[in-house]
């Protein structure tokens, strides 16, 4: 797994000294981190053309569909990152939105995208854990069909990158448990259809042309107030002083005693 920590360090400091410079400041500041497929990560390329064969060493994954005398094939894959400490110090109400991100490969392949009714693939949380050395289409695990997302493909951008709001469920994955995602087309395929949509997977051999997972992240700052919108107490006038000092100082009474008398001294014969 792969996480730009440094794009991570810099957002953080960057929200935090623009809340510090505010004269009143109150929000959600958010910042990113990406994931990246790597040698950590899992992905399958399933198809029940081979139904117990596995396809953990593909370098593509995506779904295609096509008919062969009659037969109906298909393909999906199976794709998971490596979260590694996040879910142990995100919370998921903090994640605000996580895109996956997949870069479109071109295969010469006799399958034709003519009918654009189909030109659309779902993506689905994947509910069992799953091994890449030992998934097949005869025993793909079980996916979540409430949590499906789907993705509408413009022909005429087939070139360019597939962004997928999984949102809701890399929030789940973080709370339950992470076991990937399934792409896949619809179940209720037309007999005639045939179609495809293929992507770079997490084990080709250009590391740039692997998927992505940006998570956006959103921490809510304490209101902060500065010192110059401070209400300073208003100058005492003199009742407010006369009021203070009679609720601080007690006056006492005062007693005078007059000093003795002193008397002059008595004059003896020696004295003279």
């Amino acid at each position: 797994m792969k996480i730009t920590s440094t794009l991570l360090t810099v957002s953080f400091s960057i929200f935090i000294s623009s809340a510090i410079s505010a004269q009143s400041y109150s929000g959600y500041p958010d910042f990113s981190v990406v994931v990246k497929a790597d040698s950590n990560s899992r992905s399958v390329l399933l198809t029940n053309l081979l139904e117990k064969q596995p396809g953990n060493e593909s370098p593509i994954i995506g779904t295609a569909a096509w008919n062969d005398l009659g037969r109906q094939l298909q393909c999906r894959s199976l794709l998971s990152f490596d979260y590694g400490v996040l879910p142990k110090v995100i919370n998921p109400e903090q994640i605000a939105k996580a895109q996956l991100i997949l870069v479109p490969l071109k295969i010469n392949s006799t399958i034709d995208n003519s009918d654009i009714q189909y030109s659309k693939f779902m993506v689905l949380r994947v509910l069992e854990p799953w091994e890449d050395s030992l998934a097949t289409w005869s025993n793909q695990p079980l996916a979540d069909i409430k949590s499906e997302v789907t993705k509408q493909i413009n022909p005429k951008k087939r070139d360019k990158l597939v962004k997928i709001d999984v949102t809701d469920m890399v929030k789940n994955m973080f709370l339950l448990g992470n076991n990937g995602f399934l792409i896949k087309y619809e179940d209720s395929l037309s007999a005639a259809a045939s179609f495809s949509h293929w992507f770079a997977s997490a084990k080709n051999e250009n590391e740039d042309l692997r998927p992505l997972l940006v998570i956006t992240l959103e921490y809510q700052l304490p209101p902060y107030t500065s010192t110059k919108d401070i209400m300073r107490p208003l100058p005492m006038t003199t009742s407010d002083r006369e009021e203070m000092m009679q609720n601080h100082f007690r006056p006492e009474p005062v007693t005078v005693t007059p000093p003795d008398e002193v008397k002059p001294p008595v004059k003896t014969r020696e004295d003279k």
